[in-house]
């Protein structure tokens, strides 16, 4: 009923998934792992591959780093996919995506959230992350962009819309670019009657960066994106959040005071453009530029670890 398809790096972490998957799936199912301990594969790669092996009628991509917690998981996601209308489940996504560069989860608009997270790069204890809308929970809620730590779909959806390996070559962006794919001519959900863990929590980088820049350049014509239909003001809300939730980042991920600028102008430069916004903007840049070049002269640890 469902094959499983894992982006392999690690022959001890696939074994314990496995072990896991077949002792809570409860459908027949076959797991196909791509061999990529060498990384010669971008995960786009790596998913096509696999996803043209499988026998049967469900594809669920999945990462190696997580458990199930739920038993008898496969049963709900076949149920769930039954409706032709759905196309593509996931744990975790975000109602919204605007145009500037940003993650599955956005600054406006809710998040649709049902993950044990556990942290690699922080000492927080694992939590149960549920989150939804305010119209609160079931089984199923709309979103506009999923995250790739688990997605299922089916085969028929799947030959339709394949994982972009010309645009996409790494490990980013995968995920928003096929939600907003498969979107075109279906609905995407993340579920919230299947738990899992998640082993390691995302630590963006410049290459995370780079990805999102991608994802914005290819679908700049139909960004913004909502569930529900948005005005005018709350879309421009949403893009100048995003702004400031991009520039912080290109800030701690140590871009010039140049290039954050220049991300600035290139992002401000569409419908929700504003002379006021764009002055805010540049003067938090500058601010923010100073502030942290202070911190590096009162602590030249910060400085050299930069």
């Amino acid at each position: 009923m469902i094959s499983v398809i894992i982006c392999s790096v690690d022959p001890s972490r696939l074994a314990r998934v496995s072990r896991n998957i077949g002792m809570t799936i409860g459908v027949p199912h076959e797991i196909i792992p791509v061999d990529n301990s060498s990384g010669r594969y971008g995960i786009c790669m790596a998913y096509n591959i696999g996803g043209s092996q499988a026998k049967y009628p469900i594809l669920c991509f999945m990462h190696e780093d997580i458990s199930f917690e739920t038993m008898d998981w496969g049963q709900r996601v076949c149920r769930h996919l039954e409706d032709p209308t759905v196309g593509l489940l996931g744990v975790a996504g975000g109602d919204a995506r605007g145009l500037v560069p940003c993650s599955w989860s956005v600054p406006v608009g809710s998040k649709q959230i049902n993950l044990i997270q556990h942290y690699k790069y922080s000492a927080g204890a694992p939590e149960h992350i549920l989150e939804t809308d305010p119209s609160g929970y079931a089984d199923k809620k709309k979103v506009v962009a999923l995250d790739g730590v688990w997605l299922c779909t089916r085969k028929d959806v799947f030959q339709k819309f394949k994982f972009d390996t010309a645009t996409f070559t790494g490990f980013h962006g995968y995920d928003i670019d096929y939600s907003l794919q498969v979107s075109t001519g279906f609905q995407i959900y993340t579920v919230f009657d299947i738990l899992i863990h998640h082993y390691s929590d995302g630590k963006p980088d410049r290459s995370w960066v780079k990805s999102a820049m991608l994802v914005s350049k290819k679908w700049r014509s139909r960004l913004p994106l909502s569930v529900t239909p948005q005005t005018k003001q709350i879309y421009s809300l949403h893009h100048w959040r995003s702004m400031r939730v991009f520039l912080e980042r290109l800030s701690d991920l140590d871009y010039n005071y140049f290039q954050i600028l220049y991300y600035l102008v290139y992002y401000s430069c569409n419908r929700f453009f504003s002379w006021r916004r764009l002055g805010s903007m540049a003067k938090f840049t500058l601010v923010n530029f100073l502030n942290k070049r202070r911190r590096q002269v009162t602590n030249p640890a910060i400085s050299r670890q930069n």
